[in-house]
This record gives structure tokens, C-alpha cells and sequence, in this order.
């Protein structure tokens, strides 16, 4: 009795040991492998690259955005009292996408008014496509991701099952430790694919907010223009 309670006690304490390295998220992303160990470094070098173009992207359209609260008021004051130097002058101290648009179209007064609106369409384009700088990169990301990790589950498959195929008497249990160790850039191909899904969109927004407000300050600009000026 007592030796079967003893054989008993070592299979359950046996089980829990495989069962801990089922579960055992460190394994499963080292076990996979020379090309797994690669596919999960470059993922990891994905997710670092996003964090990096996210963070560096938000803060620079928040900072942009937090200073282009007053420029306008006060260069349309400057207009109405017919001091355009002045207002040159505040456009190149402020330096925001607002800024150096009403600079140009600041610089065109007295132009045709489709000169003048040119001018500001065209700088206006050239800030939009530096508040975007590198964040197609972001949808790359997650696009490629998803597809590097299922290619490192599918040479890991493979790899698993002409391991196993070259084994006289192969276990479940050698097979499933391939699969799931392949499993694996799957999952981390997904995870980081999703973040930098979500961080593109985040940006997007935030881009497309500013590039609204842009559009909204060259309109009223032009306006001021067009609008004879009362004493």
C-alpha cells in the first residue's frame, strides 16, 4: 500500500512538472529554435521600432498642437491694424505647421488672392507630410508582423514534424512540444501586429485633427484678407 501511495505521489509530482513546462511562457518563446530565437528577435525589434515612432510622433503633434492656440488672433490683429512685419515677425518665432503656413501666405499680400492661396495649400501639404513622417511605418508593422510570425510557426512545423517523422517511435508528446513552441511567433506576430495596429490609428487621428485645424486657419486667413478693413 505504502509503495503504491509513493508511485502515486512521483506521477503527480512528474505531471506537475510537464504541466509547468507546458505553461512555462519563457520556454515557449525560446524553445523554438535557431529561426524561432530569429523570427521572435526581429518581432521584438518590430515592437521596439513602434513604440519608438509612436511615442516620438505623439509627442511632437502635441507639442505643435498645444502652441497654435493664440498665433492666429494675434496676427489677425497685426492685419486689421496694417502691421504685416509684425506679424512676419510672430510667425517666424512661432515655430508650428500654423506658423510657417501664415508665414508664406503672410509674404504673398498683395498678390492675386489664388497666389496667396496656393502658397498656403502648398506649405500646408509639406507640413501634413512631416507630422505623417514614419508613420506608414506603423502600418508596415502591422501588416508584416502577423505574416513573420505565421512564417516562423510554418518552418517550425515543419521542422517539428521531420523531427519527428526521423524517430523510430516518436511520442505525442515530442511532436506537441514542436507544435506549440512553433505556436508561438504566431502569437507574438499577432501581439505585436495588433499594438501597431492601434498605434496607427491613434496617430492617424491625432494627424488628421491637426491637418483639420490647419484647413480651418487657412480659410479664415483668406478671409481676412477678402474682408475690407473698417475704421
Amino acid at each position: 500500500m505504502n509503495d503504491s501511495l509513493k508511485t502515486a505521489q512521483k506521477i503527480l509530482a512528474h505531471s506537475g512538472e510537464i504541466n509547468e513546462k507546458e505553461f512555462s511562457l519563457l520556454e515557449m518563446f525560446t524553445h523554438g529554435g535557431p529561426i524561432g530565437i530569429l523570427v521572435m528577435i526581429c518581432l521584438f525589434l518590430l515592437f521596439m521600432l513602434s513604440l519608438y515612432i509612436f511615442f516620438e510622433r505623439l509627442l511632437t503633434i502635441k507639442r505643435l498642437s498645444n502652441k497654435n492656440s493664440s498665433i492666429f488672433n494675434d496676427i489677425k490683429d497685426f492685419i486689421h491694424q496694417g502691421n504685416i512685419n509684425a506679424a512676419l515677425d510672430l510667425c517666424k518665432r512661432t515655430h508650428t505647421p500654423e506658423g510657417r503656413m501664415l508665414y508664406k501666405g503672410l509674404m504673398r499680400i498683395g498678390k492675386p488672392t489664388r497666389d496667396i492661396s496656393d502658397a498656403i495649400e502648398n506649405t500646408a501639404q509639406l507640413e501634413i507630410f512631416e507630422l505623417e513622417k514614419n508613420v506608414g511605418v506603423l502600418g508596415t508593422i502591422s501588416g508584416a508582423a502577423p505574416m513573420l510570425g505565421f512564417l516562423g510557426t510554418v518552418i517550425g512545423m515543419i521542422i517539428a514534424f521531420f523531427a519527428t517523422s526521423a524517430q523510430d517511435q516518436a511520442s505525442a508528446q515530442m511532436l506537441a512540444g514542436g507544435i506549440y513552441s512553433a505556436m508561438a511567433n504566431t502569437a507574438a506576430g499577432l501581439m505585436v501586429g495588433l499594438l501597431a495596429y492601434l498605434f496607427y490609428n491613434i496617430l492617424v487621428i491625432r494627424i488628421d485633427r491637426s491637418v483639420y485645424a490647419l484647413q480651418l486657419t487657412a480659410i479664415d486667413f483668406l478671409d481676412i484678407l477678402n474682408k475690407p478693413v473698417t475704421h
